[in-house]
């Protein structure tokens, strides 16, 4: 009997190569996303160090001047907050389809795998019972020689 040869091999290692490029990707965004994440927290960190600045220099008495430039300061680093959280909504957003379609290329990839491993133990099978009868056939030939 011939060597078992899956008939959708090819298929099978395109669908690992497009699994690879999608995990490779998803990999890619998620790192964009922890950026992103580290990002937004120094914003925030700017914004509240900024506030309680403010805080300070209010409770020790200032100028209408001053209030209104830390009010302005104040704002633009809200804004920048606000800029920075709808970036990071926006990876997480690309990053969720990005792992859709890892889980879409994982499911098809290992349907073929199934697939695969289901037709070798069909192979297998077969290979056992024609060794079996090959087996059989030489026991009844060396018993019908020793008849004779």
């Amino acid at each position: 009997m011939k060597k078992f040869k899956f008939q959708l091999d090819t298929v099978l290692r395109y669908k690992g190569q497009v699994l690879d490029t999608r995990l490779q990707e998803h990999g890619q965004v998620l790192a964009q996303v922890h950026r992103q994440e580290d990002v937004l927290e120094e914003a925030q960190e700017n914004l509240w160090d900024y506030l309680e600045e403010y805080r300070e220099k209010q409770a020790a008495g200032m100028t209408v001047v001053d209030a209104m430039k830390y009010q302005m300061g104040i704002e633009v680093l809200e804004r920048a907050v606000q800029r920075e959280e709808v970036k990071l909504r926006r990876l997480r957003q690309l990053e969720e389809e990005k792992r859709a379609r890892v889980v879409e290329a994982k499911q098809e990839t290992s349907t073929l795998e199934r697939l695969k491993e289901i037709k070798q133990g069909e192979y297998n099978s077969a290979l056992a019972k024609e060794e079996e009868k090959l087996i059989d056939d030489l026991v009844s030939a060396r018993r019908a020689a020793q008849h004779v």
